[in-house]
């Protein structure tokens, strides 16, 4: 099995800094995590440090930090962020990038310094190169100080290009002896356990750093039950601190889902989006034994379902709640690298308007996320249908084609998640804009019906939505009262369409949804 390039340059760059990185016993800093997915690193490189919170490892025998980027599109995109693993010091406080080929690497010795990389704006001498190269590598530049104070003649300067290109020899050929072996050790026993513990002690980590909080949370008082069921997660309407919240509440059999949707929103509430539902506090509950719960803000319009079954719409407004909720999904789809905080993608799987929230200002906020996951780049060969990841999960209505009959995509199962979020958001889509009054000739919207209400009734069974969504390929009616502007209702009804597409990897994303219904709602712009 071959190695991928950054797995070689980062090789390469640990070796040769090896030779020129002091050996020492340190206290250790904090330094920015962050492996791409197109880097295909053989190790987990959060082995060599304490996974501290997402974006962020602490390590703890070395005051190094460590930065591979690569130029794509005339921008740096990063590749590997973490610790130098081995005990090291490094001059260097900060990131100061040296380029081989279409990649720049850094190590630096202050806090989450490898976050950031700042490439220089002005061509540089020949002479000031070798300066900053040997203050990078933390070599004595003692020669260059005695060379400006006498030339030096052409076999002089012959004799370092010879010792310059011999040491360059030597350290590719030492690489290339540690590649082979490295290779004929991938395909023994001995390595295959030896990754097996490796990725026994990350998921280990990574339970410790995602436990939620179970100490009691204090200032809270229950106003009015919202939703009670014993077997099932309560909500309440409650006073956190003198301000209005939602309280969702787990029995001790649902401490699972607690702990997943605690592990979503800690991702998410951290970046403060006003398309998001926000976690205002999270612990064990007071009032009941071994209950545990999530403390939410307050939004008093309740449900989308709620809001539509009760309030008509103008363009206006239900362009932008199209757009936020459009908006929110994009976000929640998206790879974020924000500062010294960092977002992976997550599928939320189960959206609905029910789990959609409406502010008072008529945005939406995405919410419920106990079935959601977290698209972290796991091992496609690992993943089957029996895997909760992947499984037939969510509100039945509102399930993608792909979902209902079992046939998602395995070898791209992350995409092909966020292919059936996208399936969802085309029918909530649906359900906004026909409680949009300017769309019909007389100014007057129908009730609002759930979506497939007509051809399904109020409790469709998985048989019936297979035939009808999988089989016979239906999807929401154009209602034919929608004529004030043709042109208007024609590019609506094409963005609806490629959300729902039966062909998942020709539906838009949500991101280009978001682009769209932008235009469309905003043509001056």
């Amino acid at each position: 099995m071959g190695m991928s390039h950054g797995e070689l340059l980062l090789g390469f760059l640990l070796l040769s800094s090896a030779l020129t990185l002091p050996v020492v016993h340190l206290e250790g800093i904090t330094c920015a995590l962050y492996e791409n997915s197109s880097s295909s690193v053989s190790f987990p490189v959060s082995n060599f440090g304490e996974l501290q919170e997402p974006g962020k490892i602490y390590c703890k025998e070395s005051n190094c930090c460590v930065g591979l980027w690569s130029l794509f599109s005339g921008e740096l995109q990063p590749l590997i962020l973490g610790c130098y693993p081995k005990n090291a010091v490094c001059r260097s406080a900060l990131c100061n990038p040296v380029r081989i080929q279409s990649q720049y690497h850094c190590f630096c010795s202050s806090d989450n310094c490898n976050a950031n990389i700042t490439l220089p704006q002005q061509p540089i001498s020949p002479a000031q190169a070798e300066l900053e190269g040997c203050a990078h590598w933390n070599v004595s530049c003692d020669w260059m100080e005695a060379a400006r104070e006498q030339p030096r003649n052409a076999s002089s300067f012959s004799d370092y290009t010879y010792v310059y290109v011999a040491t360059i020899f030597l350290i590719l050929c030492v690489l290339c002896v540690i590649i082979i072996v490295l290779r004929k050790r991938i395909h023994t026993d001995l390595f295959i356990r030896r990754r097996g513990e490796e990725q026994e002690l990350q998921t280990v980590i990574k339970e410790e750093r995602n436990t939620p909080p179970t100490t009691q949370v204090d200032g809270l008082t229950i106003l009015q039950a919202l939703k009670e069921d014993s077997l099932s997660v309560q909500l309440s309407l409650g006073n956190f601190h003198g301000r209005n919240v939602v309280i969702k509440c787990f029995p001790p059999a649902l401490r699972e889902q607690y702990k997943q949707e605690y592990r979503i929103l800690s991702l998410l509430t951290s970046l403060h989006h006003k398309n998001i539902v926000c976690l205002i506090k999270a612990g064990s509950s007071s009032f009941l034994k071994e209950h545990y719960l999530l403390v939410l803000q307050h939004y008093p319009r309740g449900s989308l379902r709620s809001y539509l079954i009760h309030c008509t719409t103008n363009w206006t407004t239900a362009c932008q709640m199209a757009t936020s909720l459009a908006k929110g999904l994009a976000f929640l789809h998206a790879d974020i690298w924000k500062e010294d905080v960092y977002k992976p993608p997550i599928a939320h799987r189960d959206l609905s308007s029910e789990n959609i929230l409406v502010t008072a200002d008529s945005l939406c906020v995405i919410s419920d996320f106990g079935l959601s996951v977290v698209l972290e780049g796991q091992k496609i060969m690992k993943r089957n249908t029996e895997d909760p990841a992947i499984s037939m999960t969510g509100t039945l209505r509102y399930m993608s084609p792909e979902m209902l009959d079992g046939s998602l995509n395995l070898v791209l199962w992350e995409l092909a998640l966020t292919q059936a979020d996208v399936y969802s958001l085309g029918l909530l889509l649906w359900e906004i804009f026909s409680r949009c009054y300017d769309l019909y000739a007389d100014q007057c919207a129908p009730e609002f019906q759930v979506v497939f209400l007509e051809e399904l009734g109020p409790n469709p069974t998985l048989h019936e939505l297979q035939s009808l969504i999988v089989e016979n390929k239906r999807r929401p009616q154009l209602p034919k009262s929608w004529g004030n502007n043709i042109k208007l209702v024609g590019a609506l009804w094409e963005t609806l369409e490629d959300c729902w597409d039966p062909d998942s990897e020709a539906r838009l994303t949500a991101q280009c949804a978001e682009e769209r219904l932008s235009n469309l709602c905003n043509p001056q712009c």
